[in-house]
């Protein structure tokens, strides 16, 4: 009839001040304990806290189970490598930090482009301009009104520009341009 009691999540220390543990982490599905930090950093697995098939459910033993884990040097190493690993993604110091600020430029310039191009086609539409020419490529005669506008308007855009040089140098697949 032993179960687990939600008064070990805080940890009072001798002075009076309570401690709440965040690695301790608690399964209703499996009726175990776990300690956070021990499953993503630990590399022995040697305790019932860090091991996810089976967790930690001797509600008998579990005084002083917690605090042997909690002060046990494994746990230490483990506790402190996710504190940096929280501080590092803060900071933006992770590994995949650079690869997203990549995604993140390239998706905003997408939309830029896409806000240019959207722009055109209500400009066209509104004052009921045909889209479409005889030919589909930019810059060439008979191109439409859509494409010249886009030309006219890479004039003074550098990123429409650089993006109508990609597609003539075939580094790009999609244009936005297409019918």
């Amino acid at each position: 009839m032993r179960h687990f009691s939600s008064k070990w999540y805080e940890k009072i220390h001798p002075n009076g001040k309570k401690f709440v543990r965040t690695w301790l982490q608690y399964s209703n599905k499996k009726d175990s304990l776990f300690c956070f930090c021990c499953l993503l950093f630990s590399t022995t697995k040697t305790n019932d806290f860090s091991e996810i098939s089976k967790g930690f459910c001797d509600w008998k033993k579990l005084n002083p189970r917690i605090p042997e884990h909690e002060n046990s040097n494994e746990h230490q190493r483990c506790y402190s490598d996710r504190k940096i690993l929280e501080k590092n993604l803060k900071e933006g110091k992770t590994l995949d930090s650079d690869l997203q600020r990549v995604i993140s430029g390239e998706m905003k310039k997408r939309r830029d482009i896409l806000k240019v191009i959207v722009d055109a086609v209500f400009f066209c539409a509104k004052n009921n301009l045909a889209l479409r020419g005889t030919t589909e490529d930019i810059g060439q005669q008979n191109s439409g009104i859509f494409l010249s506008l886009i030309k006219l308007i890479s004039h003074y855009y550098l990123l429409v520009a650089e993006h109508i040089a990609s597609i003539k140098a075939k580094k790009t697949t999609t244009s936005y341009f297409s019918p």
